[in-house]
């Protein structure tokens, strides 16, 4: 080999390697931001912290109310904040919460201060995944910078974005068991979606299912179904692909139905429609720390129970979206099912022990009445049915949210007062 060729070979094996050294400085820089996010700081474990997301409507259209942010500056209270549009408030928990009785006390002052505020201009809150009345065009957007960004890649979609959910944190001692229990929860997304289902209405119209706000999550590649992994590192890889690649300018952006929350140390469940009423919304966080609390001690069903295929997921959690509490879910890959409602019975009878250590009795009580009588979607179509009028279902809604109790019996008297007027002659003062 010449001394010519023997130059240039060097040069050119010297020049890939410094533009990989360069390559790999430059993807280190890029990720650095997404990085820091993803450091997992460490929360006592299986504390708890608890969101509810509410609208405000004018007292007498039952349109939107864009008073969000004077409500927020009264209250002056880091716990009441704004949300993605100016009819919306949201409400967390203050403080860390070792237990659902700890969360009900604080959400129960916070709610009472929305309501009250609310009151003050006449105006009404309610806490329904999708408000009947509410339309999206007469919605508006917060100005903010964040949000503008959503509404730039969103375009239309995000519009339909104006849905109301229960968050709730679980605190997670490592990374690691952040990812397990994620693995675990994914087992549980379709029965979350099955209790929690209040939103039948959308624009104004029935749409036939028990909750339409899941759909509105899975028109985005970066929200919705959540992905099962292995170890903390498969989550950060694709968390830095994702960054790298734009779909993501931080984890926030990330609207999976269930998340690691690593700036919390928490794992967070975003599945759940909000709740009308403060006692079911209480029953199903009840729940879900008392499955928790069984799966700290129960590590190897995770192990045991083969992971569910990708056709399952979305198969179980389309029948929940549809049919709510009536759903039968897909139990394998040969295609058996069974009852959800039935399941979750089932595991009531796994975690009594939890129940009883941490006296959630009450709570279970509300959750077995929910088993039996239906969701807030049941109650919702039930008075829809009934009277023919969303108004109706609007106020009603906003009546349980007041009461913070499901008000099955107002929905039998709506049924009566509808069976009496069809058997009422026609030439009766009063009939139709």
């Amino acid at each position: 080999m010449s001394s010519i060729r023997w130059i240039k070979d060097f040069y050119d094996k010297w020049r890939k390697r410094a533009a990989s050294k360069k390559n790999a400085s430059l993807q280190q820089r890029e990720v650095k931001a997404i990085d820091e996010q993803l450091v997992f700081v460490k929360s006592a474990p299986l504390t708890l912290g608890v969101e509810f997301e509410f609208a405000l409507m004018d007292q007498n259209t039952l349109k939107p109310a864009h008073q969000a942010a004077d409500i927020i500056s009264e209250a002056n209270r880091p716990d009441i904040k704004e949300e993605l549009f100016r009819h919306m408030v949201e409400v967390t928990t203050d403080a860390i919460c070792n237990d659902v009785h700890d969360v009900e006390a604080q959400m129960s002052r916070s709610v009472r201060t929305v309501l009250d505020l609310a009151d003050k201009r006449n105006l009404l809150v309610t806490g329904c995944g999708r408000p009947p009345t509410i339309i999206l065009a007469e919605c508006r957007r917060v100005d903010n910078p964040r949000y503008d960004y959503l509404q730039e890649g969103r375009k239309i979609l995000n519009e339909r974005f104006a849905q109301l959910g229960t968050h709730i944190h679980i605190g997670m001692e490592s990374a690691e068991k952040c990812i397990r229990y994620h693995n675990f929860y994914m087992h549980f997304l379709p029965h979350l979606i099955a209790l929690s289902a209040g939103s039948p209405f959308e624009d104004g119209m029935d749409t036939g299912l028990a909750s339409i706000r899941p759909t509105i999550a899975e028109s985005l590649p970066i929200a919705g179904m959540p992905y099962s992994f292995r170890t903390w590192q498969e989550y950060v890889l694709l968390c830095q692909a994702m960054f790298r690649a734009g779909s993501i300018r931080n984890l926030k952006d990330l609207w999976w139905d269930l998340r690691p929350s690593p700036r919390f140390g928490t794992l967070e469940l975003r599945v759940c429609d909000q709740l009308t009423n403060l006692g079911e919304a209480l029953a199903i966080v009840a729940f879900v720390h008392a499955l928790g609390l069984w799966f700290d001690h129960n590590q190897s069903w995770l192990d045991e129970m083969p992971r569910p295929s990708t056709w399952r997921l979305r198969e179980n959690k389309w029948r929940a979206m549809r049919y709510g509490l009536n759903a039968h879910l897909v139990a394998n890959n040969l295609g058996d099912t069974y009852t959800v409602v039935d399941d979750i019975k089932t595991w009531l009878d796994r975690i009594k022990a939890q129940y009883a250590q941490m006296k959630y009795e009450p709570y279970l009580d509300t959750l077995l009445g929910m088993l039996a009588n239906g969701n807030s979607a049941k109650r919702q179509q039930t008075v829809w049915a009934a009277t023919g009028s969303l108004e109706e279902v609007a106020r009603f809604n906003c009546r349980e949210l007041q009461r913070g109790m499901p008000l099955w019996r107002e929905v039998e008297e709506f049924k009566r007062r509808a069976e009496a007027a069809k058997e009422a002659p026609a030439d009766a003062p009063n009939a139709p």
